[in-house]
This record gives C-alpha cells, structure tokens and sequence, in this order.
C-alpha cells in the first residue's frame, strides 16, 4: 500500500533556501518519496554552486535559462560540459562538481536527486540536508563585479526575454537558438520573415553615428520630443554594426498627452533620412522602457546631455558601463511593483485597459507605438 501521494508544483512555486552562493526551491522534497527529490536551483549572475559532492545520491541537471559550465572531478578525471537551456547533464555518486553561470541574468536548472539503497542519507529532510551543507558552502560567497561579463552575456541578457508573477522575474530562453545564447553578438543578425525567424552571418562594420551627426538630428528636431540612440550604432552596443546597418532612433515621451509632440519628430526625422548614410529605423518609446535591459544602450543625442561622454570613453569603461545599466535593468525587471505600474502606463498611453489582461511578460522585440495610425 503506497505511503505517500502524487505531487504537483509549478517550477516558480517552490520553498526557497538561500545559500548565499545559490538558491533551491524544493519542488518535492526528500520526506515526501521513497528515493527521489526535485528542486530548482537559481545561480545568480556570474555566480556559482560551490563545488561539493553527494555519497547518497545521483543527480541529474535538466537546464532551463541561462548559459554556464558544469565542472565534474573524480580523481584526476575532470569533465566539463558548456551548459544551455534543454541541456541535461547526470551526477554519479563520488564525483565532485560545480556549476558556473555565465549569463549576467543568472541560470536555472532543475535538480532530480535519486538516492542509493542502503547509502546513509546525508539530512532527513530537504531543509535539513540544506542547513548541513550550507556550512561549506558559506565560506565560497563572492560578488557579482562588471569587469566579468563579456559581450557575449551582455548582449544575452539584453536578448532575454521574462514573465512576471507575483514574486519574481523569471528568464525564459527555453526555446532559444543556439546562435543567440552562445555566439559572439557581432557575427549574426536575426531576421524574420512571415512565421519564420532565422540567424545570418554578418561582418562587423564601423558605426556612422558621430557627435557631429547627432548634432545635426538634434538640430532637425529642435523643439520637438527628446531623441536617443540605441542598438548597434550606439556607443554603448555590445553588438556592432554591420553593413546596411540600420541607425535606430527612439523618439521618448511620457504620457498620452505627448503623442502629438511625438508624431511630428517622427515626421521630422522621416524628412532628415535621405541625408543620413545609413537607413533609419524610428521608433517612439515610452521614457519607462529605458530602464528596462533590452534598452541598455539607449543615449541621449542631446550636445549637454551627460551620455555624450560614452561617444569618447575607453572600451573598458563602455563594457562596464553597459554591464551596470544591465544589472539595474534586471534590479528593476524584479521589483514586482515598479514593472507592473510600468505595464499599465505603458498601455495606458495606447489607449487601452489592464481590465481582461490575464497576463503578460518583458520581451527584447518590442515594438514602439505607431502614432502615425494611431493619430
């Protein structure tokens, strides 16, 4: 006669225990099965499990969002795997390992424990094989510094799309190519065409935008609503442009009162374009997004404006810099109440209602408001 009852969790829905280095969110703990166990671990950016090792049990790692490495010693025996989301890796019994994330968002992977007949169990219970282990594990804790995140996890993060619930962002690239998780930013472009999207080989271009062509879109929309730069002719783009590059142009506003305003920098800049060297790509933003990762590199083409200083900062001092906006855009993707107000500002200057809306989520293809329909 079974002893214990069929469980069912949501993977966003487990009892959380920090470590310090890492989380678990137990999904079915050890007290209730026979033999097995499931959590979800949360590594944070740039972050690590420190490297341990189980006599009781054998595990598997089924990975779900981010980008890492798992390091596994027996001996003088070492593997290592390069880990992406779908990728599933199996611990034996005796092996010490660690997993690394390599995304600036974090990682996340589903831990299933199958414990060994007749090994003595390290903990009765979930929480309490926790607090033993996280002895050791307090030792290890490091931070996050900007100077370790490389183009390739800039750009991810940026790339990342999140569903929001009620108590935290989760990343989800589940079903992301290969091309836009692991590849160097500045070799591939995504295009789309009907229901299909696909990556091409590019070759890196030098930008056109300069101080003295901003000067003269500032010049041409003098009055008007603040203009930016973001994408690859940005400054501060992890990507860089390649040839037939677009230069994409935010025109910011505010509130729906600002629409006006907004239509006729679009139709200023529209009349700029066939002076400019490269084709033009403008889009109308509210100043909210701004905040939001995927708009990292997004300037200010205002002369006093204090994002001119990024045009002739070193590469160095631009990587750091792009890493910071990125970590306070996952900061603020996180604060549950600040990104749902932003939602409902966000459609409320389209004219709409949060009445009927069942849910939503942050995704890097945005799309700016159409204010030449919509007026």
């Amino acid at each position: 006669m079974p002893t214990h009852r069929p469980i069912h969790s949501k993977v966003t829905a487990g009892e959380p225990f920090d470590f310090g280095t890492h989380a678990n969110d137990f999904l079915v703990s050890r007290e209730n099965t026979l033999a097995t166990e499931t959590f979800l671990v949360r590594v944070p950016g740039v972050g690590a499990v420190p490297e341990h090792v189980h006599t009781d049990m054998e595990q598997t790692f089924v990975f779900l969002s981010g980008v890492g490495r798992a390091t596994l010693t027996n001996g003088d025996e070492v593997r290592s795997f390069h880990c992406v989301p779908g990728d599933t890796v199996f611990v034996p019994t005796g092996w010490h390992h660690t997993v690394r994330s390599e995304s600036l968002e974090g990682m996340t992977y589903l831990t299933v424990n199958a414990f060994v007949p007749g090994a003595q169990r390290v903990g009765g219970t979930a929480l309490e094989h926790a607090k033993e282990v996280n002895v050791n594990f307090a030792k290890h804790r490091s931070r996050l510094t900007h100077e370790d995140v490389d183009s390739v996890s800039a750009f991810r993060t940026a790339e990342t799309t999140f569903h929001v619930d009620t108590t935290r962002a989760w990343p989800q690239d589940y079903t992301a190519m290969q091309t836009t998780l692991s590849s160097t930013p500045g070799v591939y472009r995504v295009e789309r065409l009907g229901p299909f999207e696909y990556a091409i080989d590019v070759t890196a271009a030098e930008p056109v935008l300069t101080p003295e062509l901003a000067d003269r879109i500032i010049d041409h929309t003098r009055g008007l609503a603040p203009v930016y730069v973001e994408g690859s002719q940005s400054p501060l783009s992890v990507k860089p442009p390649y040839a037939g590059s677009d230069l994409d142009l935010l025109v910011v506003i505010q509130d729906r009162d600002e629409l006006p305003l907004a239509r006729k920098t679009v139709l200023a800049l529209k009349g700029l374009a066939d002076e400019l060297p490269v084709p033009l790509a403008v889009g109308v933003v509210h100043d909210g997004w701004l905040k939001l990762p995927s708009f990292y590199s997004a300037l200010d083409l205002h002369p006093i404006a204090i994002d001119r200083r990024w045009w002739f900062a070193t590469g160095a001092a631009k990587r750091q810099e792009a890493a910071r906006r990125l970590q306070a855009g996952l900061e603020f993707i996180g604060d549950h109440e600040q990104i749902t107000a932003l939602f409902h500002q966000t459609i409320g200057v389209a004219g709409r209602s949060p009445a009927g809306v069942r849910e939503w989520r942050i995704t890097p293809r945005w799309r700016g408001y159409d204010v030449l329909e919509m007026l």
